[in-house]
């Protein structure tokens, strides 16, 4: 649509359109940002099984691919049935990822049963006991300590009667969780078939993207972002499947040493640390914290062996294994993988946390490739080490000053060869 008859006034008036539009959705989301941000987690909600079947979908693509060349070489090397090939790549990477979730539970939930009476055995026979003569030697050694405790008795008592009261509510609470978690189960499922469609059909549902992008965009716009996408898959594809080999090792590393040491719950143990290893910076701690409490409970004196064990492991996996096995797939700094984690983390909870950064890497991909695109249009260099340069100030169109001490005696010839330079450009 054409307000104005002369190009340079609607190009002009889009820019102002566009800017004003982006300032009051900004002023809009931190004035109201209760209400937007709920806006979006209802979104969120509503598209979860989609944004399931997307992830799944991505990752048994790739298991997909490989069975069909496969069978191409081998099964059908006369003659091509790509929709039976289809199926049965389909068919391999469901049973693939259905194997393993049975093959975790399988593993877990028998090894929780299994140490519920001694978990308790060791609550009963060795915390409390423990505690209790603590508490003992501690009111022996400071009578003080015992008088401050009776005169607050009455205090105690009353907060022991509330906490009590407020018990309804901490089970109402425990059962929205356990409601939550059954719906993001139910979620998963339904991705998982969404998936199973995606797979069924991609090509056809990239033809159409395509189509929709080349309509929409520019040729300079749709050439580089179907670049962009393509590099980005593959960066991402194999930072993922990089980081479950790697926590994978991390886990069976971890039973291994755990058995070597004589420590109780390996497989529990195991399991947790080698999933929360996907995790990046805190998945380390996120796992080390529960699994060096079930320590604590069973065996007390293995507790400090195991901190020590897990720290040396973790500094194995941040030193040996990640690197060589991820090397500098996901491109971006410590500090950004930070940010990605935290701000990921606060908006989707867990899931946030291990989606962080990737999502991060593309936003900063894409971020540096319209960079460059503007940089080198400026005839300005792409290093981010030239903008480092002590001492250099960077003038119009590129052209590079020296920095100018703010004295008398060098202010006139500084203003000359500055107002010589730019004349000789002219």
């Amino acid at each position: 649509m054409r307000f104005f008859d002369n190009k340079k006034y609607n190009k002009i008036f889009g820019y102002c359109f566009a800017f004003i539009t982006v300032v009051l959705l900004v002023v809009l989301a931190l004035f109201q940002w209760d209400t937007v941000s709920s806006f979006f987690r209802n979104i969120l909600s509503v598209l979860e099984p989609v944004i399931w079947g997307l992830v799944i979908a991505f990752i048994m693509n790739s298991m997909v691919k490989r069975t069909e060349i496969i069978l191409r070489k081998t099964v059908f090397r006369k003659k091509a049935h790509p929709k039976i090939s289809r199926a049965i790549g389909i068919a391999v990477a469901s049973i693939i990822i259905i194997a393993v979730i049975v093959l975790v539970i399988m593993a877990v939930i028998p090894q929780i049963i299994s140490s519920i009476p001694g978990i308790y055995d060791g609550l009963v026979n060795e915390v409390y006991p423990a505690v209790e003569s603590w508490i003992t030697k501690l009111l022996d050694d400071y009578p003080s300590i015992a008088t401050t405790v009776n005169n607050e008795l009455d205090n105690i008592t009353s907060y022991l009667s509330s906490f009590v009261l407020n018990l309804a509510s901490q089970l109402s609470t425990l059962l929205t969780s356990l409601l939550s978690f059954a719906n993001s189960v139910k979620n998963f499922i339904l991705g998982f078939f969404v998936a199973i469609y995606f797979l069924a059909s991609k090509e056809i549902l990239q033809m159409q993207a395509k189509k929709l992008i080349v309509g929409i965009f520019p040729e300079r716009v749709y050439h580089p972002l179907f670049t962009f996408t393509s590099s980005t898959n593959h960066a991402l594809l194999g930072f993922i499947y990089g980081k479950i080999l790697d926590s994978i090792i991390i886990g069976c590393l971890c039973a291994v040493g755990m058995l070597i040491l004589n420590m109780p719950y390996v497989m529990i143990i195991s399991i947790i640390i080698g999933i929360t290893n996907i995790i990046p910076i805190f998945g380390p701690f996120i796992g080390a914290i529960p699994s060096a409490i079930l320590v604590l409970i069973a065996e007390p004196r293995k507790v400090i062996w195991f901190v020590i064990f897990i720290l040396v492991l973790q500094q194995i996996d941040g030193n040996i294994i990640g690197p060589k096995i991820l090397g500098n797939r996901i491109g971006i700094s410590s500090f950004w993988v930070l940010i990605s984690i935290i701000v990921c983390g606060n908006l989707f909870g867990i899931v946030g946390m291990i989606i962080g950064v990737p999502l991060f890497a593309v936003i900063f991909d894409l971020l540096s490739a319209i960079l460059k695109r503007n940089l080198t249009r400026k005839n300005m260099p792409t290093e981010t080490s030239y903008y480092s340069m002590a001492g250099v100030n960077i003038g119009p169109e590129g052209t590079i000053f020296p920095s100018v001490e703010t004295n008398d005696s060098s202010s006139e010839s500084t203003t000359e060869s500055i107002s010589t330079e730019i004349s000789g450009k002219d």
